[in-house]
């Protein structure tokens, strides 16, 4: 009887350790700390992680002929970090690169294919003082997901540009709100001028004009946007603008896709809203206007020509585009952005045309808009304050 109360007792304490390290690993920013590295035990796992490391967090991934540039934040006290990536979630089976030094945060991974998609994620480590072979690691990076193209996905056939990876990144936040946004910053694929995708996926004319003029059949795939008044591309606006709103979203919960995290992207306007309605719950496409009146910011609404609203998928998606609008304009007036006009003007666009998610093309504002931190901030919260009405 006392040999079996023993057994029982150890039992007993084995089961409180190992809720007591699920417990830490879930506090500390992952239970991936042990789950990942199969052969070694909990404990030992435990042991290699360092109070003093803060985790590293992704910041930018970078489309590369092969492969991706990959960009985390610099870890003071690391003396270098761990990248690992892997075709899964949980990391089995992972492959693991070393970049030695703390003010080394970027590195090139051409070894990862763009034609599958791979979870990343990173941490920081710290060399033992007398034995270099002993490393103490901070917690691992929130992970982010490459996203490659999928041929057979609804309306891919439509795209003539699509040979990059968008990336999804996830949230650190413990209560998550399930969602997943996607930001698209406009533009910002070269050489997109020069081909042509179908206005319509049904072949049908474009309704309104715009960029491509009313009555066409084809549009550009994606133009090369305009250029703000002191001659900075749009394009990299809004990609400041799309990364500022990626953070905050990230840190109220949300998962984020960012069909653009770089200075270029070879995904046109087809692609990325075919990416956005296979992973998100919806779609803001960041734009500036190309008038240079400070007019204001607006959502592009869809046309009020029944034609055209009773196209799929516009017939049963055009309602909750407005919606998503309309939520997004009252953020931006909530925190004192200038609204032009009603907040919305009437186009055809290849975006609302191929969307079967809400979705909204949104003028933050014009070439004359002030883009500056304070600006841009402001902007981001609205656009914040505008999902959590939407989605709530």
């Amino acid at each position: 009887m006392e040999e079996k109360s023993e057994k029982k007792r150890k039992s007993s304490f084995r089961k409180v350790i190992f809720l007591l390290l699920l417990f830490v690993s879930v506090i500390f920013g992952s239970a991936s700390v042990w789950g990942a590295n199969s052969g070694i035990s909990m404990v030992s796992q435990f042991k290699t992680i360092s109070k003093s490391l803060k985790k590293p967090e992704i910041v930018k991934t970078e489309n590369l002929k092969e492969g991706i540039q990959l960009t985390w934040s610099k870890i003071k006290k690391a003396d270098g970090y761990e990248i690992q990536y892997a075709g899964n979630s949980r990391f089995k089976n992972a492959s693991s690169v070393y970049v030695k030094g703390a003010l080394k945060n970027s590195k090139k991974l051409s070894e990862i294919s763009k034609k599958k998609n791979t979870y990343i994620r990173v941490r920081a480590y710290k060399s033992g003082s007398k034995n270099k072979k002993e490393k103490k690691y901070s917690p691992w990076s929130n992970s982010i997901q490459l996203i490659a193209w999928n041929a057979k996905w609804k309306y891919a056939g439509n795209s003539q540009i699509h040979e990059d990876v968008a990336v999804l990144y996830y949230s650190g936040k413990i209560h998550k709100k399930d969602k997943i946004v996607c930001i698209n910053a406009g533009h910002g694929t070269k050489g997109g001028s020069a081909k042509k995708t179908l206005c319509h996926p049904d072949g049908s004319r474009k309704v309104t004009g715009g960029s491509t003029a009313a009555g066409s059949v084809y549009a550009t795939a994606i133009n090369e946007g305009t250029k703000m008044l002191d001659s900075t591309a749009e394009a990299a606006v809004n990609l400041k603008v799309a990364k500022k709103i990626r953070n905050k979203l990230l840190k109220e919960g949300y998962d984020v896709l960012m069909i653009r995290d770089s200075s270029d992207v070879q995904l046109d306007n087809v692609a990325r809203t075919v990416l956005a309605n296979q992973y998100a719950d919806c779609h803001i496409s960041i734009h500036y206007d190309s008038t240079t009146n400070n007019k204001g910011a607006f959502y592009i609404s869809v046309p009020n020509v029944s034609s055209y609203r009773k196209m799929d998928p516009v017939a049963s998606m055009w309602k909750k585009h407005h919606q998503l609008g309309e939520n997004l304009i009252t953020g931006m007036e909530k925190y004192g952005l200038r609204i032009y006009g009603s907040g919305n003007m009437p186009i055809d666009l290849t975006q609302t045309s191929y969307s079967s998610i809400p979705s909204v093309d949104l003028e933050v504002g014009d070439r004359a808009s002030s883009y500056n931190s304070k600006e841009v901030s402001k902007i981001a919260k609205g656009i914040v304050y505008g999902v959590n009405e939407f989605l709530r």
